[in-house]
């Protein structure tokens, strides 16, 4: 029996597609948070999780990079009322993970789309060789942005860097100093080809030297706090543009 996790905080969202899936016999779960998405997934196997992006506190990026810490191996299937979350999700998933744009043009539609999402998630699970703390939720793109850091909390300037790719959970920039794994940044990410800017706060995870550039290290960021759309736009308009 497939065992289904309903994540949005519109219940009448979560009212529909539990009664859509519990025609077929399928194991429903169902949660109204992030917070609460996460308790279900530590007691109950979870085969594939189908999320709403935009909700308050923990929101859908980050409940399912918690989620995929606790099952690896989890399916995802995002749900979004935004066209440009969708195209961005296109171009940074993985096997298994796929974006949906609501309303839903035939609710029917997604009892196909879990089972194709399933078969993927599936085909992909002997290859993934890394441990679930390593495993990334995302496909990082190698898009090369400026990005401006300082150290949460703290007084001074901004420091320029540029980025080495990025995701929607999290980015890699080069530095003139090593950033020890804990630390929280203040970030804005610039776009290559207008004014935009993309204000968000992360966490360093690793520093390592980087190979072949003298005093300079790479550094891995975990995003804490980020507006998706505006990354999201930035990415899009970035990667095009450099086509």
């Amino acid at each position: 029996m497939t065992n289904i996790l309903i994540v949005d905080d519109e219940k009448v969202v979560r009212d529909l597609l539990k009664r859509l899936f519990l025609s077929d016999g399928t194991n429903m779960f169902t949660a109204e948070s992030g917070a609460q998405a996460l308790e279900i997934a530590k007691k109950n196997k979870i085969d594939i999780a189908l999320i709403d992006i935009r909700m308050p506190g923990l929101d859908g990026l980050r409940t399912y990079q918690e989620l995929s810490y606790i099952q690896p191996n989890l399916a995802c299937i995002f749900i979004t009322g935004y066209a440009l979350e969708e195209a961005f999700f296109d171009k940074t998933k993985k096997p298994g993970m796929i974006c949906l744009k609501k309303p839903f043009d035939d609710i029917r539609q997604l009892k196909e789309l879990v089972n194709q999402v399933l078969k993927e998630s599936d085909a992909a699970v002997p290859v993934l060789k890394e441990t679930p703390k390593e495993k990334r939720a995302y496909v990082r793109l190698n898009i090369t942005l400026e990005v401006n850091y300082k150290i949460k909390n703290e007084e001074g300037k901004f420091i320029s860097t540029v980025s080495q790719n990025i995701a929607p959970g999290g980015i890699k920039i080069l530095t003139q100093e090593k950033l020890p794994p804990g630390m929280l940044l203040d970030l804005v990410i610039k776009s290559n080809v207008d004014e935009r800017r993309c204000r968000a706060e992360g966490r360093v995870i690793w520093s390592k030297e980087a190979e072949g550039r003298a005093s300079h290290y790479f550094v891995g960021i975990k995003f804490t706090n980020i507006n998706l759309s505006e990354l999201a736009r930035i990415i899009i308009d970035s990667d095009s543009a450099d086509k």
